[in-house]
């Protein structure tokens, strides 16, 4: 009976894993696609959150792996997030990449050196909240091209993303944003589905969430004092 619940769960995990897979090589196929309205996952809302959500999910079960000392699960999923990272760094914007790729590279290093008593959670929580934050940059840019590409529901679907990742930059760095940026995300958030759901975006758009992302962005990294790159500003302005 245990033998096979340990095959049953060995079995979902590996499931698991290949669904990602296929989530990934997906996503790089159809961000090629500029001509039409596609989606940008033939799959319901439940399944992109999971993917925009999947580096969110790991870094919280890695750094708990990391107290408990179970460096075997966390370098596992250390690995999973940087496949994620990797697939979103080839899909990025040329002045984005240098900065995603050096917190890939420093991720790698806590992965190697995960047993090393000199290795502070702290070093995670840094990592990660620069992961979010340049995943968020990403994603902005995404939905601006999106928007130009007249995409909408993939415009709105990557404000969503842009919205969760800045907020959880600001987790992982352990700080407080005034309540008038967290109304912003709000909002952010709110077009977004309105831009998924909405067979009239050019009402959406008069509200210029591409603009009021922008702004909460550029607030966040003042905040944070991380940096924006210029070509990103110059892309979504």
């Amino acid at each position: 009976m245990i033998r096979k619940k340990i095959m049953r769960t060995a079995f979902r995990r590996w499931a698991q894993q290949c669904f990602i897979a296929t989530l990934f090589l997906t996503s790089v196929a159809w961000s090629q696609e500029r001509a039409e309205e596609r989606p940008l996952f033939e799959l319901d809302e439940a399944t992109w959150a999971m993917f925009y959500d999947l580096p969110s999910r790991r870094f919280r079960t890695i750094r708990d792996a990391f107290i408990r000392k179970d460096f075997v699960s966390a370098r596992r999923d250390l690995q999973v997030s940087l496949s994620f990272l990797s697939i979103e760094s080839d899909r990025a914007v040329e002045s984005l990449r240098p900065p995603m790729l050096e917190n890939m590279a420093e991720i790698r290093r806590i992965e190697e050196s995960l047993d090393d008593p000199s290795v502070a959670v702290g070093a995670l929580d840094s990592a990660f909240a620069r992961a979010h934050w340049l995943l968020a940059q990403h994603y902005l840019v995404q939905s601006m091209r999106s928007r130009d590409a007249e995409q909408h529901k993939a415009a709105g679907r990557y404000l969503w993303a842009t919205a969760h990742h800045l907020e959880r930059a600001v987790l992982w760095s352990d700080s407080r944003v005034d309540a008038q940026t967290v109304r912003a995300l709000d909002s952010v958030r709110e077009m977004g589905s309105e831009l998924q759901s909405s067979d009239r975006p050019k009402q959406v758009y008069r509200d210029k969430p591409i603009a009021v992302a922008t702004d909460a962005l550029t607030k966040i990294g003042a905040h944070l004092e991380r940096k924006i790159w210029i070509t990103i500003k110059n892309e979504i302005s």
